[in-house]
């Protein structure tokens, strides 16, 4: 322990009358409080602050995407913009809304970054390949696990001075994903950009709705109970896993909330009604969305769990058969 925080225990003692081991363990107490949010110069901070002693705040510290868990808040992190997905918009009762998700990776891995309604404009000046200081970050589990971060009320997001090498395995340049947009899955890589024109070829009979507490996002009780919360007005939650199919290639595909609504032309109420208790599969067979084909547009990502690559469809247009076979018979005209 160095000079500085032996010198700041012992204003502890004096001002507490503890001993020595006495306000170590009140260190050890607080770093595990925290669950490693906490450096043991915050820890000391915090309790100085807590027996009225004026102590030199600690440097923040950083983390490495590696060691976020959920649930984690106040999260400090260096790391570059791999990708910087197109905005999205949505409507949720009366209200408008957008979103914006940022993936960010540092030497140690990926993470994605959730961005939510007036505080997309505080990316106005941030691009890719940035490396960015992000302040007072929250974690959360996302869709199958996956752990994601949250830019709330409170977080900061700002260019960094800092060098930051990715090793190849975490980043690809974004030179090529803002120039292009990929039209066919023969050839996709993980943070591509994709517009095709294809088809839900089959879907996993898991369920379409579920119903989640609005404050914690985790799935309730058929009593509209969180085990946290209470009783809470739910909020839904729509998902359908399957593969699509563009003609040229075949790939595992996720669509949420309004790329579901959009692919069954229903509103969550309505599905949910809709569904009472038939096979996701018959369901999506008699409303012919199996083989239907639409546009899709959405990214590529990785599947945490298998590696393999799996389209996040976040757009979803029907589309005109009769201008599609226009298109078509000119486009083999000479």
């Amino acid at each position: 322990m160095d000079d500085k925080k032996t010198a700041q225990i012992e204003e502890i003692m004096k001002k507490t009358g503890l001993k020595h081991e006495e306000v170590l363990k009140q260190i050890e107490d607080k770093e595990k409080e925290f669950e490693g949010l906490v450096s043991e110069d915050g820890a000391i901070y915090m309790i100085g602050k807590e027996a009225g002693l004026d102590l030199a705040k600690p440097k923040v510290e950083n983390l490495k995407i590696k060691n976020i868990v959920p649930n984690m808040r106040q999260i400090n992190l260096i790391a570059k913009i791999i990708f910087i997905s197109p905005l999205r918009t949505f409507k949720k009762g009366d209200t408008d809304g957008k979103v914006q998700n940022i993936a960010l990776g540092d030497t140690t891995g990926t993470i994605t970054l959730s961005i939510w309604n007036e505080d997309i404009d505080k990316l106005k000046d941030i691009t890719a390949d940035d490396v960015i200081e992000l302040k007072n970050g929250y974690s959360k589990n996302g869709y199958l696990g996956k752990i994601e971060l949250v830019f709330t009320s409170r977080s900061e997001i700002e260019k960094s001075d800092e060098t930051l090498n990715l090793p190849e395995t975490n980043t690809q340049t974004h030179e090529t994903k803002k120039k292009t947009t990929i039209t066919s899955l023969k050839s996709i890589k993980e943070y591509d950009y994709v517009k095709i024109k294809g088809c839900l070829a089959s879907a996993y009979n898991k369920k379409i709705v579920h119903s989640l507490c609005p404050e914690c996002r985790k799935k309730i009780d058929e009593n509209n109970t969180c085990q946290v919360h209470g009783k809470v007005k739910p909020n839904k939650f729509l998902v359908i896993s399957g593969t699509v199919d563009d003609g040229q290639g075949r790939v595992n595909a996720v669509f949420f909330n309004r790329a579901v609504e959009s692919l069954l032309q229903k509103k969550a109420e309505d599905i949910e009604k809709d569904i009472d208790g038939t096979q996701i599969t018959k369901y999506l067979s008699d409303n012919k969305i199996l083989a239907e084909d639409f546009e899709l547009e959405g990214v590529i990502k990785n599947n945490r769990l298998t590696g393999s690559p799996e389209l996040h469809v976040q757009v979803v247009t029907k589309l005109n058969i009769a201008t599609e076979i226009k298109n078509n018979i000119k486009g083999l005209e000479v």
